[in-house]
């Protein structure tokens, strides 16, 4: 049931208590957005007696009961082209030179070079209704986006951190809060191995843009916590690309290439070494992934 399980808002940086996800009494409510203006917003799930909210822009905030009310109006998404005039003014002010595009689901904000927003735009726009249209041949129910799809490119690794610190070697996230997938098109492997940054990067594209999708067509939850395995190797499932002078989305389910190679060399160690079933068991249980069990994952 429901009731029974426990929402832990913190370790998302929400600030309301831990409780138990209740049945949702109300679905679109009034309340204020991060700016202090009155907005209709849709309720997303209930904690104990509080709420986490999905406003016009998609992003989810946390509200106590108090500053939630009822509302009989419909939920509107914000529009596109408010949407990345608001990004840019609120997110990315300080970066400089960033343009914006938009297409039937995405708003693309970036200020990479024209080649790598293209080929971001390529894999995502052709992954967008491949994706769909496979969970729906699956017999999975499946809806179309309620907000925009927001991506976000910076061109230096300068820029990507100075958004938001990540790990290293980190080049592309999907957050599950702000519903924003973010890029870096500068790789660290560029001098070292051209031709393997560039299959990385492109491979990387399609596993957050997987993410997005999934958690924005009804086949996952945003917010939910998928075992690290399972939630990973769906999105690598459906993120096979090629690359070279045909950068593309290859489909759901096709090789990919990236993984199948790195499984085939870790194999060929671990046989050496008399394989015991340690690589899947490790996957299972990792709270983390490293690049083999992305692999293994997959």
């Amino acid at each position: 049931m429901a009731g029974s399980r426990l929402l832990q808002p913190g370790s998302f940086g929400f600030e309301i208590p831990t409780g138990k996800v209740q049945p949702n009494d109300l679905k679109v409510v009034e309340t204020v957005d991060d700016a202090g203006r009155s907005v209709v917003a849709r309720s997303y799930v209930k904690v104990g007696e509080n709420y986490v909210i999905m406003l016009p822009n998609g992003k989810l905030v946390d509200r106590f009961a108090s500053q939630v009310s009822a509302s009989d109006q419909e939920f509107k998404s914000t529009p596109q082209r408010t949407l990345a005039q608001e990004i840019r003014d609120n997110e990315l002010a300080k970066f400089a030179k960033v343009k914006s595009e938009r297409s039937k689901h995405y708003v693309y904000l970036y200020n990479t070079s024209e080649s790598f927003k293209e080929a971001t735009r390529r894999i995502l726009e052709s992954m967008f209704n491949g994706v769909k249209a496979y969970a729906g041949n699956m017999g999975i129910e499946t809806h179309n986006p309620e907000v925009p799809l927001v991506v976000i490119m910076f061109r230096t690794q300068a820029e990507f951190q100075a958004y938001r610190e990540m790990p290293r070697g980190v080049v592309a996230y999907y957050d599950m809060v702000s519903n924003h997938i973010v890029l870096c098109e500068e790789s660290p492997l560029a001098d070292i191995r051209p031709d393997l940054a560039q299959g990385q990067l492109l491979s990387t594209i399609a596993h957050e843009g997987a993410h997005q999708i999934l958690h924005n067509i009804g086949v996952q939850k945003r917010l939910s916590m998928w075992p690290m395995w399972l939630s990973e190797g769906l999105a690598e499932f459906f993120a096979p690309t090629s690359f070279g002078k045909r950068n593309r989305w290859k489909g759901a389910g096709d090789i990919n290439d990236l993984r199948m190679f790195e499984l085939e060399s870790f194999m060929q160690t671990r046989y050496l070494e008399g394989f015991d079933g340690r690589t899947i068991s490790e996957a299972v249980s990792a709270a983390r992934l490293d690049s083999t069990g992305y692999a293994t994952a997959w």
